[in-house]
């Protein structure tokens, strides 16, 4: 019995929270293009395509720069019935990133990372302490002579296994 009523609990606030906090997404304020519209003409300075027969000459804009709200599909950033870009591979919502930030800065923020690293790097070494007992010292230039010498280290071809 007590199983069957957790089961069936359903606080009125679980119900009506999707729709207390809802706020109606803001209107685009871009144009767009739908099939019913007339066919904008290409971008100035750009020539006709005779290849796409008619279909829209679409601005080469990727979709991650449009407003994130207002649109029928919000993941895509698209109404319905909107005409596919013909670059649609790079300039939708999954092509590569649209950087917003230019090389130089790039590049100083890059130099900034690695001269950070660097430093503490060198820090480490600086201040770490120096070794609590002597290294060990062999005679004889690191007992070459007691091993035999640097000659006997080589390979010799005559020596049968």
């Amino acid at each position: 019995m007590l199983l069957r009523a957790t089961r069936t609990f359903r606080p009125a606030a679980l119900l009506a929270r999707g729709n207390s906090y809802y706020i109606a997404p803001p209107v685009p304020t871009h144009p767009h293009h739908s099939p019913s519209a007339p066919i904008p003409p290409p971008p100035p300075g750009v020539e006709v395509d005779p290849q796409l027969h008619g279909y829209p000459q679409l601005p080469e804009v990727s979709l991650q720069l449009r407003e994130p709200f207002g649109w029928w599909d919000i993941q895509e950033r698209k109404n319905f019935d909107e005409p596919v870009m013909e670059e649609e591979d790079y300039l939708g919502m999954w092509g590569p990133d649209v950087f917003k930030i230019g090389g130089g800065a790039a590049l100083l923020a890059l130099t900034a990372a690695l001269g950070l690293v660097g430093a503490f790097g060198w820090f480490v070494y600086e201040t770490s302490p120096p070794l609590k007992a002597v290294r060990r010292e062999y005679p004889y230039g690191g007992l070459e002579k007691a091993l035999g010498g640097y000659p006997a280290r080589k390979e010799q071809d005559d020596v049968e296994e």
